[in-house]
């Protein structure tokens, strides 16, 4: 797949921005955030913000302040490259639905939607970057930001082996144009070596053409045109041919992946998680990795854990603004995985009196899995930037060593080599980041939307009066602010 630019032309802009306006129906269903006071319902919120149906998923318990003199002092996670929280916010907002919203809301994800400034230029595939300032939701905190930046992968002599598995069951019908609009950009971008693989599946899964390349472009473009969306959701058959191919197809020291496109309703065949998690990771361990790409999902549990366990991303596609991000943009980056079981473990001094870790809830491990290196976790693809964000309780601004240290482990994908990169930090920020203040906006914005108990002074209208062209740089970043404003207006209206 051939490298793509950092944006799109300017004049998509207009078109691609107008269609996500409009946004498509659909259901949240991807965790949520807890509010332990017991209100009406889990957000203390009324019953105007819309009452769940079958697919409510559980809430996710919030993460509490915890106190370093307990001798809690560490904090550990999985890393991730998924920014499917974003997508699915915005859709329900555009929607009218702040339930939906609410319990799609998870921080991390949020966070891993946008691009930043920073830079890896080491030799190692993974770096830490961290900066400590005021929290601009409590100004007696401080906010300290933990990023890992991947670094871009040498692709000129790796080879791709993909197989497209399209959901074109009759639940899709009403998106399924969408989805023809995804399919012709992924395919308008492949490289001329890339071999090509398009299984679809409804009643019965079908092999629609195979081993095909990127010069065969016309001829995968009219496979794509002829998909018509109708009957059941044989997804079992679909994804065994789907991995047939790959396998029949399976490059040694390429990228064998299967992307697969669905609304997530898997109502025929192997419809329990366990059996197509069992399945995905099998094949994963095989060399052939999952990335899935939800439309409209009932299941977003469902292609969120499936794309975990397949060492590959999950996106969440609510417009065209967003296929082309997702299939122009960034498909060809998340084919390549540069590290794998990536985790990071950051250890407070005394000089911190308490800290909270924003979001990471479903991703956290313990000091012995942190030190188990054989402990699956996840995988970072090439020039992804992920960012941890702790709120923190500080006793004084001058340490007599440092406030935090980070260590960063994970794998070497080819070699399987354990890697560890160690970062301290000892100061305040001596000037804030454009990126640092954008990542404290996208994290207020969660926490006022959630009505979090830790919100602090968090608000849509604090978030729009701070907010200016410095960190509003691109369409994407455009595109938040614009969220901003339709959520304040959607709050307001109830």
């Amino acid at each position: 797949m051939k490298i793509q630019s950092k944006y799109l032309l300017l004049g998509l802009l207009a078109v691609s921005l107008a269609s996500c306006n409009g946004g498509y129906s659909g259901y949240g269903g991807y965790g949520g955030y807890y509010n332990p006071k017991g209100n009406q319902n889990s957000y203390g919120t009324q019953a105007s913000y819309a009452t769940p149906d079958e697919h409510y998923t559980p809430d996710v318990v919030e993460n509490p302040f915890v106190e370093v003199k307990d001798g809690s002092r560490t904090s550990n996670v999985s890393l991730t490259s998924t920014s499917f929280a974003y997508t699915t916010v915005r859709e329900s907002i555009n929607d009218g639905s702040l339930y939906y919203a609410k319990n799609n809301a998870r921080i991390e994800e949020m966070l891993n939607y946008f691009s930043y400034g920073y830079v890896n230029d080491t030799d190692d595939a993974l770096v830490t970057k961290l900066e400590l300032d005021t929290c601009p939701w409590n100004n007696e905190h401080y906010l300290a930001s933990v990023v890992v930046k991947a670094k871009p992968a040498i692709t000129q002599n790796v080879k791709n082996n993909i197989v497209i598995l399209v959901d074109k069951s009759g639940s899709m019908s009403s998106i399924f144009s969408l989805v023809k609009t995804s399919l012709h950009t992924l395919v308008d971008n492949l490289g001329n070596d890339d071999v090509v693989s398009i299984v679809s599946y409804a009643s019965s899964g079908k092999i629609e053409c195979e081993g095909l390349t990127g010069k065969d472009k016309s001829r995968l473009n009219r496979v794509v045109d002829g998909l018509k969306a109708s009957g059941s959701t044989y997804g079992e058959d679909g994804i065994e041919k789907a991995y047939e191919m790959a396998y029949k197809y399976f490059i040694e020291g390429g990228n064998n992946r299967v992307v697969l496109l669905t609304d997530g309703d898997f109502n025929v065949g192997k419809v329990s998680g366990t059996e197509l998690t069992t399945l995905i990771k099998q094949k994963a361990s095989d060399g052939v990795y999952l990335t899935c790409c939800g439309y409209r999902s009932h299941d977003n549990n469902t292609l969120y854990t499936l794309a975990d366990n397949g060492n590959g991303n999950a996106y969440y596609i609510d417009c065209e603004l967003e296929a082309e991000k997702v299939f122009e943009e960034e498909l060809g980056k998340s084919l390549y995985v540069v590290a794998k079981d990536a985790k990071c473990q950051v250890e407070f001094s005394d000089d911190v009196v308490s800290y909270r870790l924003l979001g990471y809830e479903t991703r956290q491990m313990s000091d012995e899995e942190f030190d188990d290196k054989n402990k699956d976790a996840g995988e970072i693809m090439s020039d992804h930037t992920t960012v941890a964000l702790y709120e923190l309780e500080l006793k004084t601004e001058t340490p007599e060593g440092f406030f935090f240290k980070t260590t960063l482990r994970y794998k070497d994908p080819t070699s399987e080599a354990n890697k560890e990169v160690i970062n301290t930090k000892a100061e305040l920020s001596v000037s804030r980041r454009a990126d640092f203040d954008f990542a404290g906006y996208i994290a207020e914005y969660t926490l006022a939307l959630t009505e979090s108990q830790f919100k602090g002074d968090s608000s849509f209208n604090h978030l729009l009066e701070r907010m200016n062209d410095e960190y509003i740089n691109d369409k994407y970043r455009d595109d938040f602010k614009s969220l901003v404003s339709n959520t304040k207006e959607l709050v307001n209206n109830y």
